[in-house]
């Protein structure tokens, strides 16, 4: 189990009782009909501000929170994707060897026929994350890069 440390810093409700995510259930945190932005980890958490973005110029966005990655929850990736007919999926993680790719295949072999345009991956460049937090922010995806594909695939 890998986790952001970017994460640490930031408030939000806690239930009182236990809780637990379910396995294989991702959760649908935003509905929308143009495009699907698929997430984990803290990427939900950009994927949600560039959500925003997009609405500010009228596209909605369907953002995924994943939860889990093993299993994945197959069915409601597919069926997202079915409805926008357009996908972004990001991830914190290199674009070589990373989740996202695992992802583009099972929607390319269940959805292909449903796809408007190229899934599009908004990931970390193959390098080491830098120690820098000036440069560790220039490498890491962001609301704003996650925008730009999301609005670059709605336009095609």
């Amino acid at each position: 189990f890998l986790e952001s440390k970017v994460l640490y810093p930031l408030k939000c409700a806690v239930p009182r009782d236990e809780s637990l995510v379910p396995f294989g259930e991702a959760v649908v945190r935003t509905q929308g009909e143009d495009v699907t932005i698929i997430a984990y980890s803290r990427m939900v958490v950009e994927s949600l501000r560039a959500a925003r973005m997009l609405g500010e110029k009228g596209i909605g966005a369907e953002v995924i929170d994943l939860r889990t990655l093993v299993p994945l929850d197959d069915e409601k990736i597919i069926e997202s994707a079915k409805k926008t007919g357009k996908v972004v999926i990001v991830e914190e993680g290199t674009k070589t060897g990373g989740v996202s790719a695992e992802i583009a295949a099972r929607i390319f072999e269940a959805a292909y026929d449903y796809l408007d345009a190229p899934i599009k991956r908004v990931t970390a460049p193959d390098i080491p994350v830098p120690c820098s937090p000036v440069l560790e922010r220039a490498a890491l995806p962001d609301a704003r890069r996650i925008a730009a594909a999301a609005e670059e695939i709605v336009n095609m």
